[in-house]
């Protein structure tokens, strides 16, 4: 008799607790899924920083190009990401690209939209420096 009390007196207390449990995973779900989107973010905006300051030094080294922000932000729209800044000198490339992130959850909570950036630096080597050594048995003209 005490055992059909008790039971009578807990109906509702399990569907309650099932209904929070419900709605606490869900949040922790969508919250580990945006910071996902954050991490293959900054993989993205990484490796297009890196393939565009790449693709800029090897144009600098070769005399192909010398319009080198536009290779840089032909590489970077591939990438999936955009060119925000890109310099250059006579032995360096520094390229900037940013990517504008969709959440789920944060979304909410931000008025402002969420974005990654990235910053790669090349160093251009000639073969005429005095690093490798050649200009002790070469001589290069240009």
């Amino acid at each position: 008799m005490l055992l059909s009390i008790i039971k009578s007196k807990n109906n509702g207390n399990i569907s309650i607790l099932a209904l929070v449990l419900t709605t606490l995973f869900a949040f922790l779900f969508l919250l580990v899924f945006d910071l996902c989107k954050i991490f293959v973010g900054r993989e993205m905006t990484k490796n297009a920083s890196d393939a565009a300051s790449i693709a800029a030094a090897q144009n600098l080294l070769f005399f192909e190009d010398l319009d080198c922000k536009k290779i840089a932000a032909e590489i970077a729209n591939e990438n999936g990401c955009v060119l925000i800044d890109c310099s250059y000198n006579y032995n360096e490339v520094v390229v900037t690209v940013e990517k504008k992130l969709d959440f789920v959850l944060i979304d909410i909570f931000t008025a402002k939209y969420c974005r990654v950036q990235a910053m790669s630096k090349s160093e251009v080597i000639f073969p005429w420096d005095d690093q490798f050594g050649f200009c002790r048995y070469y001589r290069f003209r240009y």
